[in-house]
């Protein structure tokens, strides 16, 4: 028996030197599980399996949860199981702090993030960034946050991490405190306060904190009446095609939009061209129509 070409390969029901021997081979896996319990015979039998292009093997409990994910996961108290569970993530993983009734094994192609003071957090590979963080003092807002002056005006910490984009508008001079998050959209006269902006995009633009966001479509077509409708600003992201109708001008695109992000196709008019791409954020292609 050969197992090939698999994310991962689950053998703990192969628990025993019998069953072992009908293994041949195991070639191009990110992850291979190995029964926990096995005798010292069994684990000597796994040890002459040949094993081509192993990425990680590990030995894990019968009744450890497998969980595949493809894209984008936070993962905290509310979505994962007690005891052990295994996670092979590719795209982006957040990790918020954990009961420690929880385990969490992690293979992440993409970027993780992990809260450092967490010891049942187990990084087995990450094809990536892994960066720890202190979630201490730290309040953890929705994916994509607006914020607003007074959230920096108090005497407190005024630490905010929001996983995905965080928006702060105008503050004054005095307001001070720290935003963490992906990416961040702030007004520009945040830069003469006392805020700490930490991302791994940071965008400077006026906003008066009204934001309206639409996601998840497959696809979203802008036109005058369309833009016209939004009181504050737009952020578009996780659609499949944007479509800019002919009537609309580069200046009420600009009024309007404040950031286009996880786009896969943006249909722009010729006058729109320039400044969509000025507005995109991880877009598949910005095509002329």
């Amino acid at each position: 028996m050969k197992f090939k070409n698999v994310a991962i390969c689950d053998l703990r029901g192969y628990n025993s030197v019998e069953a072992v021997g009908e293994i041949e081979s195991i070639q191009n896996a990110a992850l291979v599980i190995l029964p926990k319990n096995s005798d010292t015979e069994t684990r000597a039998a796994f040890a002459k399996v040949e094993m081509l292009n192993v990425a990680t093997t590990i030995y894990c409990d019968e009744d450890a949860k497998i969980n595949i994910y493809q894209g984008d996961v936070t993962l905290s108290n509310a979505n994962v199981f007690d005891g052990e569970n295994i996670y092979v993530v590719n795209g982006k993983a957040r990790i918020l702090p954990i009961s420690p009734e929880k385990h969490i094994s992690l293979i992440v192609n993409g970027k993780v993030v992990y809260d450092k003071s967490s010891n049942n957090v187990e990084l087995l590979n990450v094809n990536g960034k892994a960066l720890p963080f202190d979630f201490q003092n730290t309040e953890i807002l929705s994916n994509n946050a607006v914020l607003h002056a007074e959230s920096f005006t108090s005497d407190g910490e005024n630490k905010y991490y929001a996983p995905n984009l965080a928006i702060v508008p105008s503050v004054p001079p005095t307001a001070h405190g720290k935003v963490i998050s992906d990416t961040i959209i702030a007004h520009p006269n945040v830069t003469a306060s006392k805020i700490v902006l930490e991302a791994e995009d940071i965008l400077y633009a006026e906003n008066n904190g009204r934001i309206l966001f639409k996601q998840d479509l497959g696809e979203l077509y802008l036109t005058p009446t369309l833009l016209h409708a939004v009181s504050g600003k737009l952020v578009l992201q996780d659609i499949g095609t944007v479509r800019i109708d002919k009537k609309v001008s580069a200046e009420l695109l600009k009024e309007k939009v404040l950031l286009m992000r996880d786009i896969g196709t943006v249909r722009a008019t010729k006058e729109t061209f320039d400044l969509v791409q000025l507005l995109a954020r991880d877009v598949g292609s910005i095509r002329r129509r």
